[in-house]
């Protein structure tokens, strides 16, 4: 049987084999196996072999299992006695499970055994089945599955020899091999990928890769450089195995642009999948013939890396059913409309890489190692800076850094900043390269001015340009150049920095003649030497200098776009002079009064003019392209003109603009106008007194503070509507706002005059939203809903209502909860209320309640089971019972879970207590789900930041960080779902699913704030509990367990000593397999606990309990060097009743295996049961164990001392 010492599981766990084998020692291993091993192994072919110690127990560990998984063919020799070994029947079983789960290949061979001996069980193997019933029971489901392997394997085509020359024998099986895998050959990876198996792991997720009834196709997008073909390549190598065939075909973009590419592309598909001669065929159509009727039957792994186009989708993979039931189509592109349009279903995005991934990958590639050497990491984190998380970038810089001295990486970061490398511009451009005109002039025109900007802001000014936008950001978002987030337009900086070099490209040594102009040296340089030019579409200043002369706008007869930021200009003759081609005019602080009087642009899209002296005399006429104005903090402006002329504007700002207080009539009948603002018009009596605006979707009147009056409505606006309007003087709203049937928002918080709210704006169909905190008059308009039976007539859609600050009374509270049925939140904060109405409990919606600072609430009752978040911040009056209602949230498991309170104790029933430090506890299998408490004492902030670590590692997420609102004192209970989107948090699953380690997850608080006590909470629905711990699993390892360690690291027991126990017939086959099972799964944590003492585990650099100065157990343990020599009866000796000081282990006889195996196996039992206490901290150990472990004569003379001291000072 194949057996993997120490020595070799080692290397089991770091790589894959070509080859398992499978055999009986006795029989071949020096002979028949012996010289086929050495055949492999001179071909170069890997080849997993056992040694010559054999395992302990009826069944294989789990190192063995890994490498059978982890081998891409099994050979099974069958010889004379292969089936009297009960571990050679376990490996056939499992390589059997490995062939019908991942086509594992399965090679058997018949040595000098007739195959029907094999399958039937007659002869040697009728013998060793019959002693395997004897010992397990005729229907033991052991044995069974036993028989069904030889039956099953022995149907497989095999190599049979019986009498004759191995070596030719052996030879064929050679070159067999040999050519299986060359045809299915591992792709190469480089070694230093970073966070590539997470991502691997997620893909596999979408591949689903168990269903084997329907074929697939997957699409992984994303931007050039970002490692789509890398990760495609890791999923092939752990896949490929699994299907009857496998290809992966490069660069089909690149190939399809050849002569006949797609043809050649067809052909080498059939060549490897097919596995025969080259087909030959002349034309794309013949070759999708002959794929559809080659291909149909047949269970494949197809990647087709690079597409660009929908004819090369068409030629090589046009629809699923072109392959075999189970078969998988995976496509790398940087287009996601093509696998929308080819109807791929499912679509991963690759995203950057996080900080940490950067920096860990850029240092592998300049310093070789994961960290920066000394002196070199403000250079590191620059450079990580520039590459925003691109891999390519990472490693093109790294590799180009590896050798030089400070000055040197100074110098080359500072140029690659003007001027990007090559290497990394020339994969970006070609996705630039494929563009059409349209597409290529709006993706120059927002690298050089746009990026970062409002997208509807843009889309305007684009509009206005005479560009098809809607289609080309479209297109630019499908290829990956650009992103929309939160409503901006995004570009990656090197993608910028590509499109910015293609403008530089027209005309390298003379800026004048470029298109677009945006670095401050060549706008200078135009702009003081009068070079102006008709090249010129755009210019974007902003360069802190004053006392600008130039006359050079007057040459730049096609300029659409000036954008001058902190400049003063003096003109020519005191005029400016504008082109009137502009479409965007945006210059903040524009220096004059009044628009030049030849200026009259009559195709501009947008005025962005603040901070201007600009007084607006002249109205607007005949500007039929203008749709955005913005002359926010113009404090000259007094008057707003008649602008009948731009129909077309849809947004008007006129935030701050002090001395405001006239707008003209027509302002309030634009047909198309969406956005109006005029937040902090501080001389603002009354805006309009009617108007009709049935495009608008925001209204601000915030801070008008002498706004007395709204203007009525006198049509009715359906579109979805926000109205803001705090802090202004307005009394009352007139009848008319019910004819604002699209309103869904209205915040008129301190608006301290109003006395009333309409009746009918309670039953708008949209509304959904009411802030009316510091509001205290509205109090009383509440009364009118006391008593109101059918409450879905009175406010039937509210679901938020802040109306804190408002000298509530418990009366008020009631009238508010049981008058709106549907409400999701209520903000009640700094109220007058004693306790909330038991009728909570009926808002079955309810799943945020905000009570912070209502000083006198003493009582909260039972909380409905929808409420998700409750801020008690600051009611110090609460009662014991109504804390207790609180943490009651926790062992409900509620999701998103979020609670703030005044301190008080932890509970006893949470499933664990620490104090101070940080909250730290370990996982496998999946990301556990936990609710987590944290007790904070002193500290200087109330607004806290929590940030996931796994294994040191931090966890990054794409949605901002969830700031918690704390006080002192106070106690924060958290799930910590609420850190992630959904998606996010599904993406942690796969950092624990590709192994069963123990991985360390730590939470901290940012800003740093010791904690005075902490505690967690496991969902136990979501969670099983066997693979959570809130003690470090690989110092319980070596500490608690030593006994078990030592029993795996220092004890040989013999083969002829468990096979005694056998002859005489005096053994447990349960305390046999018992053993045996104890010994198999404390190897995995003793080979992890191997790598903490060589400082090697992920736990050694991230564990507080196991790195820091107070765990000297930890640290005594990484200097012991264990002697191999110890009897097992030394357990056995060790009764019930012992302490394990008053144990004599020396100078005692060995005990025969049948004497006292019940003992040995209770013992081991009792000292291998978990210790885990409440309140125990994180890896602490009884220090005399480790003085009795010296003095039993377990280690060596003189290794140990107790070392407190020299242990912290070292530390």
């Amino acid at each position: 049987m194949a057996n993997a010492d120490s020595g070799e599981s080692s290397e089991t766990n770091k790589s894959n084999y070509d080859i398992f084998l499978s055999f009986r020692g006795e029989d071949t291993r020096h002979t028949f196996t012996g010289y086929l091993y050495e055949a492999l192994s001179r071909k170069g072919i890997k080849t997993f072999m056992d040694n010559e110690n054999l395992r302990i127990g009826d069944s294989i560990g789990p190192n063995l299992l890994k490498a059978i998984e982890h081998s891409r063919i099994s050979i099974v020799v069958f010889s004379e006695n292969y089936a009297a070994s009960k571990w050679c029947l376990d490996e056939l079983v499992k390589i059997l499970e490995c062939r019908n789960e991942k086509n594992m290949l399965l090679f058997p061979i018949f040595y000098k055994v007739a195959p029907s001996d094999v399958r039937y069980q007659r002869n040697s193997y009728e013998k060793a089945m019959a002693a395997h019933e004897l010992r397990y029971g005729c229907d033991s489901e052991k044995v069974k599955k036993w028989r069904s392997a030889l039956f099953d394997v022995s149907q497989i085509s095999g190599h049979v020899l019986r009498e004759g020359y191995e070596y030719k024998f052996i030879q064929d099986i050679v070159c067999k091999a040999d050519a299986k895998l060359l045809s299915s050959k591992q792709l190469h990876i480089d070694e230093d990928m970073v966070g590539l198996q997470f991502k691997v792991e997620e893909v596999k997720s979408l591949l689903d890769l168990k269903s084997s009834d329907s074929t697939s196709m997957l699409g992984i997008y994303g931007i050039g450089g970002i490692g789509k073909t890398t990760l495609a390549k890791a999923l092939y190598n752990t896949i490929c195995n699994q299907f009857e065939g496998a290809c992966f075909l490069f660069d089909v973009r690149k190939t399809s642009n050849q002569d006949k590419g797609q043809v050649h592309l067809q052909q080498t598909l059939l060549l490897e999948l097919l596995e025969e001669g080259k087909i030959k065929f002349s034309s794309v159509e013949k070759g999708i013939s002959i794929l559809k009727d080659r291909l149909a039957g047949k269970k494949v792994l197809v990647v087709l890396d690079d597409v660009d186009n929908m004819e090369q989708l068409r030629a090589l993979a046009g629809k699923c059913s072109w392959f075999g039931s189970g078969s998988r189509i995976i496509i790398t592109t940087r287009n996601t409309y093509l696998l929308i349009a080819h109807q791929v279903k499912s679509i991963y995005e690759m995203k950057m890489l996080n900080v940490y991934e950067s920096l860990e990958l850029f240092c592998l590639n300049a310093f070789k190692m994961s960290s920066p050497v000394t002196n070199y990491h403000d250079l590191s984190i620059r450079a990580i800076g520039y590459a925003k998380g691109l891999p390519l970038a990472l490693k093109v810089i790294g590799s180009n850094l590896i050798g030089k001295d400070l000055n040197e990486w100074k110098s080359a970061l500072k140029k690659y900043k003007r001027n990007p490398h090559r290497d990394i511009q020339s994969i970006l451009r070609i996705s630039y390269d494929s563009l059409e005109s349209n597409e290529k002039d709006i993706f120059l025109d927002i690298a050089c001015f746009f990026n970062g900007q409002r997208l509807e802001y843009v889309k305007r000014i684009l509009d206005g340009c005479e560009f098809y936008t809607e289609d080309g950001l479209r297109i630019l978002i499908d290829r990956s150049l650009i992103t929309v987030e939160d409503g901006h337009l995004r570009m990656h900086d090197l993608i910028q920095d590509m499109g910015r070099d293609v403008v530089k490209q027209e005309a390298p040594k003379d800026a004048a003649e470029r298109s677009r102009l945006w670095l401050r040296e060549d706008v200078l340089q135009v702009l003081t030497e009068n070079r102006g030019s008709s090249k010129i579409e755009g210019i974007k200043l902003d360069c802190l200098e004053e006392n600008l002369i130039s006359r050079a706008f007057e040459e730049m007869k096609k300029l659409r776009i000036l954008i001058v930021r902190n400049t003063s200009f003096s003109f020519s003759f005191g005029r400016i002079h504008l082109p009137n081609q502009l479409r965007l005019l945006d210059w903040k602080g524009f220096p004059s009064k009044s628009f030049p009087p030849d200026f009259y642009p009559k195709k501009i899209a947008a005025f962005n003019l603040r901070c201007s002296p600009l007084v607006l005399k002249k109205p607007f006429q005949k500007f039929e392209h203008l749709s955005y104005m913005n002359f926010s903090y113009c404090q000259s402006i007094t008057r707003i003109p008649d602008v009948s002329g731009a129909k077309n504007l849809k947004e008007l700002i006129l935030n701050k603009c002090k001395k405001l207080v006239k707008v003209d009539e027509s302002v309030g009948f634009l047909p198309n106008l969406v956005y109006l603002s005029a937040s902090g018009c501080i001389q603002l009596r009354s805006f309009l007194p009617r108007i009709f605006l049935p495009s608008l979707e925001f209204l601000s009147f915030d801070m008008c503070r002498r706004l007395a009056f709204f203007p009525d409505i006198v049509g009715t606006m359906d579109k979805p509507l926000k109205i803001c309007m705090k802090d202004t003087a307005i009394r009352e709203l007139p009848p008319s706002f019910a004819n604002l049937s699209g309103l869904g928002y209205l915040n008129m918080s301190n608006c301290k005059q109003l006395q009333n709210l309409p009746s009918k704006l309670f039953v708008l169909p949209n509304f959904v939203t009411l802030k009316i905190g510091g509001c205290p008059q509205l109090r009383e308009s509440f009364t009118q809903f006391k008593g109101c039976d059918s409450r879905a007539e009175c406010w039937p859609n509210l679901e938020t209502l802040h109306f804190c600050n408002a000298s509530l009374s418990d009366e008020d509270l009631y009238v508010i909860v049981h008058s709106f049925p549907k409400l999701r939140e209520l903000n009640v904060s700094s109220n007058c209320f004693v306790s909330i109405p038991t009728y909570i409990k009926e808002s079955i919606n309810l799943t945020t309640l905000d009570v912070s600072y209502c000083l006198k609430l003493q009582q909260i009752p039972a909380l409905p089971s929808s409420i998700q978040k409750v801020d008690a911040r600051h009611c110090n009056s609460l009662t014991a019972d109504s804390s207790s209602t609180l943490w009651s949230q926790m062992p409900r498991e509620i999701d998103r879970l979020e609670v703030v309170m005044p301190e008080t104790e932890i509970p006893e029933w949470l499933d664990y207590h620490g104090h101070g430090v940080i909250p730290i506890f370990w996982a496998r299998g999946k990301f556990p789900v936990v609710a987590l408490a944290f007790v904070f004492a002193e500290i200087n902030y109330h607004a806290v930041n929590l940030h996931l670590f796994i294994d040191n590692e931090h966890v990054s997420v794409q949605s901002q960080h969830l700031i918690f609102n704390i006080a002192e004192d106070h106690v924060l209970l958290c799930d910590l779902r609420v850190l992630f989107r959904d998606e996010e948090w599904k993406r942690l699953d796969a950092r624990f699913r590709h192994d069963n380690c123990w991985k360390s997850i730590q939470v901290k608080c940012e800003p740093d704030i010791i904690l005075k006590d902490w505690g967690v909470h496991v969902y136990k629905k979501e969670t099983n509990m066997a693979n959570i711990q809130f003690s470090c699993p690989y110092t319980a390892t070596l500490g608690s367990r030593s006994f078990m360690d030592l029993t795996l690291n220092m004890i040989w027991v013999s083969r002829d000593w468990v096979e005694e126990g056998s002859a005489t017939g005096t053994d447990s086959s349960s305390d046999v397999e018992e053993l045996d099972t104890i010994v198999q799964e404390k190897e995995a944590s003793c080979s992890k606990s191997v790598k903490v003492l060589d400082n090697s585990s992920p736990c050694a650099d991230s564990c507080s309990c196991c790195y820091s100065p107070g765990s000297s157990s930890f640290k005594k343990l990484r200097r012991f060097k264990f002697r191999r020599r110890l009897s097992i009866n030394m357990i056995s000796r060790w009764s019930e009743d012992d302490d394990v000081d008053d144990i004599d282990f020396r100078n005692q006889e060995p005990l025969s295996f049948s004497e006292n195996l019940q003992t040995v196996m209770e013992n081991l039992r009792r000292f291998t049961a978990p210790r885990q206490k409440k309140g125990m901290s994180n890896g602490d150990h009884d220090n005399d164990s480790f003085k009795w472990l010296a003095e039993t004569e377990i280690l060596s003379d003189g290794e140990y001392e107790d070392e407190d001291e020299e242990s912290d000072s070292e530390a």
